[in-house]
């Protein structure tokens, strides 16, 4: 089989491509790039989190994450407390401007994907089902990898 044709490679490509379409479409629409708003979606929906809890959740280093929550504060769609119980653990919380930039985020990269599912002739119901068979699939691998 060749490499352009292996399901691997077309997924890879196929992610790679849908991000970039995601950050273009979010920098016209929404004025925030793809990767701020993955770090607003992960706080919408974790609450109110530890810097470093974040940065596990996202798979990037402290430090990186301590740079972005820099301009994500700059900006006024975060704001970071000291840990009460550990001085020195950073809370990371959205605000309201940021969960606003999420929830038009999410809307409009939703209809868009729709629309490429309408497009492309594939039902939405059978690809979550085929995609949660692989994320869960993938986890099982990963945990017996991690024995």
């Amino acid at each position: 089989m060749a490499i352009d044709t292996h399901p691997s490679y077309l997924l890879g490509r196929f992610m790679l491509e849908l991000d970039r379409a995601a950050d273009r479409l979010l920098q016209v629409q929404v004025g925030i790039t793809y990767k701020r708003a993955l770090f607003l979606f992960v706080l919408q929906h974790a609450g109110t989190v530890t810097q470093h809890e974040l940065a596990v959740a996202l798979g990037y280093s402290d430090p990186a994450v301590s740079m972005m929550l820099v301009e994500l504060a700059r900006d006024g769609y975060i704001q970071t407390t000291r840990s009460p119980e550990h001085g020195r653990k950073r809370l990371v919380t959205i605000t309201p401007k940021g969960n606003e930039v999420v929830t038009r985020g999410r809307q409009l990269l939703d209809a868009h994907f729709d629309q490429l599912l309408a497009l492309a002739d594939v039902d939405a119901q059978q690809l979550r089902e085929i995609t949660e068979r692989l994320y869960q699939a993938l986890m099982l691998k990963l945990k017996e990898e991690q024995i």
